[in-house]
């Protein structure tokens, strides 16, 4: 299955977990974000372009579905998604190299887990722009809405954990298992 099918998959999939799912699941009143746990993923590995793209398509189909604020997820999301490619490398492009034998090895648990961190900032800065929103709209900024913003910057670092297992799985699956000089399909 090619790529892009891929994605496509797990964001439909992601949408409807986040859409239909989760609100008959919430905690203390809120969800997480799993759509931005996903977007934060196939970030990972530095490609801005599908995290701009990815992050469209995601934003698209809240606005159109969701839409509680005109073009506020067609906006949110590409950046999110531009952002966490960013950021991700950048993180990872700090940290010291773990070594193999030595008192570092828990540092390559760290290399494994960088886009949890992603992840909390992504929501943070999303949560920042519907505080600036709320604030502008004429809203008293209190401490439970600061309370309610980072709670919810921790329940989507949570979905991000998560969402690591089944966003592997899709974009690995069939990958390693082709058709090569030992494979018995090849000889037949």
């Amino acid at each position: 299955m090619p790529k892009s099918l891929r994605i496509l998959l797990l964001i439909l999939t992601a949408y409807i977990l986040q859409t239909v799912i989760l609100p008959r699941f919430t905690m203390l009143g809120m969800q997480p974000d799993v759509l931005l746990a996903v977007l934060v993923w196939l970030t990972a590995d530095g490609d801005r372009y599908l995290g701009f793209c990815t992050g469209a398509v995601m934003g698209l189909i809240m606005d159109a579905m969701v839409g509680q604020l005109p073009f506020l997820y067609l906006l949110a999301y590409p950046i999110m998604g531009y952002a966490s490619a960013r950021l991700t490398p950048a993180i990872v492009r700090r940290l010291p190299l773990p070594k193999r034998q030595g008192k570092r090895l828990p540092l390559a648990f760290l290399y494994r887990y960088v886009p949890l961190i992603t992840a909390a900032a992504m929501a943070l800065l999303y949560e920042f722009a519907l505080m600036v929103y709320r604030y502008l709209s004429g809203v008293d900024l209190t401490l439970a809405i600061l309370g309610r913003m980072l709670q919810f910057v921790l329940y989507s670092t949570i979905a991000a954990f998560f969402a690591r297992f089944p966003v592997r799985f899709v974009m690995t699956a069939g990958k390693g298992r082709g058709r090569g000089k030992n494979d018995s399909m090849a000889q037949a």
